[in-house]
């Protein structure tokens, strides 16, 4: 899909609306909010291994002109470098909020009700990068982490610089707690949510969710339920088990909890799943974690054929900024829809 076809979906008007909103163009001569947007969404599109010359090129180029809001001789790399750090990153977030609210309807039917959670991460030069996470204390690259809602497109998403946020329990917990969920939404994410306290927080917010422990979870029955259908098309199912779980301390959780067994039938792999649904059938549990992978797909994707593996290496004052990478992540965020 060409540029110009991506920002047919993005009204003009709708652009200016936005950029006056958030004041992008307050004191700007040259690159304008939307200019700004269209290189971004230019280079994304065009170029693998994007930097701030090839985006410098890139503006000056006629096939950017034809498209371009605005285009001036005269700018440099530098300018487009200070702009990006400037640049009220929000505004990007409002376009992609934008264009979910215009196409929502169309792509997220019913069925979509099950939101996925889940994060990739991005390896930058710790020469570069001064405060990302580190995962090899021996290693010399530091890291991004991209967490994502994803439901059919992506909804939601949040970036993490702090070491903090390596655990999924706090990162994915975080975006979560920043999203707006509706009464028949259903979270799903993977192991990478373990804390037994989360669980229980989750209940008391409400929120339906499904995921999956671990085989040796230490757990205690409470009930049994009868299961009406015990077969997917790969798993048997052999229990559905009302538990409570205990945490490292042995502490008990507080609230309802399901947790369904199952094997896998050519391995005999054993699968744990668990929710706090009262409604769902144990086949629905099933179906709806596998649903999850979908969102493994759309990492794979991104990775493979928009260039999100790699990220402009932009010099370590432009690194350094927060409101680079906010700006980056939006941008991004909104060539998803």
């Amino acid at each position: 899909m060409q540029v110009s076809e991506v920002l047919n979906y993005i009204p003009k008007e709708e652009l200016e609306r936005l950029s006056i909103e958030y004041k992008v163009d307050y004191q700007v001569k040259k690159l304008d909010g939307q200019t700004m947007f269209q290189l971004l969404l230019f280079s994304m599109l065009n170029v693998r291994q994007n930097s701030l010359r090839v985006m410098e090129e890139f503006y000056h180029s006629l096939a950017f002109k034809s498209i371009a809001n605005n285009s001036f001789e005269g700018v440099k790399y530098n300018s487009i470098r200070d702009r990006l750090v400037s640049i009220n990153a929000d505004y990007f977030e409002a376009i992609f909020n934008s264009c979910l609210n215009q196409y929502k309807t169309k792509y997220l039917k019913k069925k979509h009700n099950v939101i996925s959670f889940d994060s990739t991460l991005i390896a930058i030069s710790s020469k570069l990068l001064k405060e990302g996470m580190q995962i090899n204390q021996k290693g010399e690259k530091k890291f991004v982490k991209f967490s994502i809602a994803f439901s059919n497109v992506p909804i939601h998403s949040k970036i993490f610089t702090e070491q903090a946020f390596v655990s999924e329990d706090f990162a994915l917990k975080d975006l979560i707690n920043e999203c707006s969920f509706n009464s028949d939404n259903i979270l799903v994410f993977d192991r990478g949510i373990q804390a037994r306290s989360t669980f229980d927080e989750f209940n008391k917010q409400k929120f339906v969710f499904v995921t999956r422990l671990n085989n040796y979870t230490r757990f205690e029955i409470i009930n049994e339920f009868k299961i009406a259908e015990n077969e997917t098309e790969r798993l048997i199912l052999e229990q559905d088990l009302q538990v409570v779980l205990f945490d490292k301390r042995s502490k008990r959780t507080e609230t309802f909890l399901r947790l369904i067994i199952a094997k896998e039938k050519e391995s005999s792999e054993v699968f744990c799943f668990l929710s706090n649904s009262k409604t769902l059938s144990t086949k629905e549990i099933a179906d709806i974690y596998k649903q999850r992978w979908e969102i493994e797909v759309f990492f794979k994707f991104i990775k493979q054929n928009l260039n999100f593996s790699h990220l402009p290496p932009s010099g370590a004052r432009l690194q350094r900024e927060p409101t680079y990478w906010k700006t980056q992540n939006k941008a991004f965020a909104t060539r998803l829809i």
